[in-house]
């Protein structure tokens, strides 16, 4: 299972932020994928976008683990002042992010839950 596909610059941390990333997730995101995914969220924030894209076009189940995930990239995301933004999650998803808190925790100011 691939659980992502980067749109990324490859710059190097010394270099000043610039415009957004986007991350295309793949496949469940549950259990097994959680932490891993949630390191590789992390490992991309630390590289300094202004603006992290998590599309969940291609996630057909996103579970409390997943939502995990996403909660450790949003603390990430905003200790580095980097703005996360969660697209395209389907009606199943949207509502497991609803039930944990997730689009409570996504502000509008953050907010890109579509």
């Amino acid at each position: 299972m691939h659980l992502f596909r980067f749109r990324s610059r490859g710059r190097s941390r010394a270099e000043p932020r610039l415009g957004p990333e986007v991350v295309r997730l793949q496949g469940d995101l549950d259990v097994r994928s959680a932490a891993a995914t949630g390191r590789r969220l992390v490992e991309l924030i630390n590289t300094g976008p202004d603006v992290l894209e998590v599309d969940l076009a291609e996630v057909p189940h996103v579970s409390p683990d997943g939502c995990a995930a996403l909660f450790k990239a949003l603390r990430a995301a905003r200790a580095r002042g980097t703005r996360l933004i969660i697209t395209h999650p389907n009606d199943r998803a949207q509502a497991v992010m609803r039930q944990i808190g997730l689009t409570r925790a996504l502000t509008h100011r953050d907010a890109g839950t579509e």
